[in-house]
């Protein structure tokens, strides 16, 4: 091969978001980027859910935690999609007054599907479901490596979840009775 040839395989190669080793699941682990979800009463914009998740560990390997207007649950999974655990809790009006917030923060603020190269080197990946303008938007990034339009509701989100895992009430969130820890 010619010196430039290789030069042109090597910068492909290179430009290939698997070849550094990212993995971004299956095709069923993901929503398409984007999905109408028809008309929305929402205003700008809601954050629906966010997926914690590592390629290369065992037992609670997918943590989900998902919004319903001011419920949430987090759901334990395993890489065989076996759930572990599932609690739920119930928004305090300060956790809804800070995820109102962030919510509005993010209004017009122009977000990138994929940021980095999410669980590579099994670093783990978090991916972000909104629903902004009537779409439904996916927006993956590495476990604790949040964009800078993505940080407060990261930093939200991550204290929503040790609440849930712990079965922890708190300022923001109140859990069920029927909690099970980690």
């Amino acid at each position: 091969m010619k010196p430039n040839t290789i030069f042109k395989v090597l910068a492909l190669v290179a430009s290939f978001p698997f070849a550094a080793g990212c993995s971004l699941g299956s095709e069923d682990d993901l929503a398409p980027e984007q999905q109408p979800l028809g008309a929305s009463s929402e205003a700008e914009g809601t954050w629906l859910s966010t997926r914690y998740s590592f390629g290369l560990c065992s037992g609670e390997c997918i943590t989900t935690v998902s919004r319903d207007g001011v419920a949430l649950s987090l759901t334990a999974c395993t890489r065989s999609k076996s759930c572990l655990r599932s609690n739920q809790a119930t928004l305090t009006a300060e956790g809804l007054r800070k995820l109102e917030a962030i919510e509005d923060a993010l209004a017009g603020v122009s977000l990138d599907n994929r940021y980095g190269c999410p669980d590579c080197a099994d670093g783990g990946a978090t991916s972000v479901r909104l629903r902004r303008d009537g779409l439904e938007t996916l927006h993956l990034y590495g476990y604790d490596d949040a964009p800078a339009p993505l940080v407060a509701l990261d930093h939200l989100v991550t204290e929503l979840r040790l609440g849930l895992d712990s079965c922890t009430s708190g300022p923001l969130l109140k859990v069920s009775p029927d909690c099970t820890p980690k």
